[in-house]
């Protein structure tokens, strides 16, 4: 299998609801897996009256109160801000066609390692082909490279950040209003 035959497979992949694949033949074999998402658990509250107990004596006891449990108390949440986007432009504005995008879903990355400088900064100018960036997806790093020649306006998230497929990281001024 090709390397680019393993990145598409990676990318469907995280793209499904699937959590775990695998894929075997005489020459090859890989397997995929996924984290499964912990999701929020709701309380659930305590009935308000006890459950009738089969074959007990009736009314001849006196009523009994429930008592509240861990079970039916409530705690809440106060909702998390959202983080803020690094440009200042918002997203409606910016032109997808001016943009390098992520070409998988993952962690983007500016440079190889926190040691190195980034790939570009702004107001560099990028040539097509030009790897501009990384993505991490399921433990392996992916070139991100401009798919057109321009001028590095501004970078739409943060070193670190996850990203999903197509999603806009790096605005560009292109060279060539034709290229696009």
């Amino acid at each position: 299998m090709e390397l680019d035959q393993i990145y598409q497979l990676m990318d469907k992949f995280e793209q499904s609801s699937l959590t775990s694949f695998e894929y075997r033949d005489k020459d090859f074999e890989i397997q995929l897996g996924k984290k499964a998402q912990a999701h929020a658990a709701t309380p659930v509250p305590a009935p308000a009256q006890p459950a009738p107990i089969p074959n007990a004596p009736a009314a001849s006891q006196a009523p009994v109160t429930p008592q509240p449990t861990m079970a039916s108390v409530a705690t809440t949440v106060a909702p998390t801000a959202a983080p803020t986007p690094v440009s200042a432009a918002p997203l409606d504005e910016i032109d997808p066609k001016q943009c390098v995008t992520a070409p998988v879903v993952g962690i983007y990355y500016q440079a190889h390692s926190s040691e190195e400088p980034p790939y570009v900064t702004v107001g560099d100018h990028v040539s097509v082909g030009q790897q501009v960036g990384l993505i991490q997806a399921m433990q392996m790093m992916r070139p991100v490279v401009a798919k057109q020649s321009g001028q590095v306006k501004q970078f739409l998230v943060k070193n670190g950040d996850d990203v999903n497929f197509g999603q806009p990281l790096i605005e560009l001024v292109p060279d060539n209003l034709g290229e696009l």
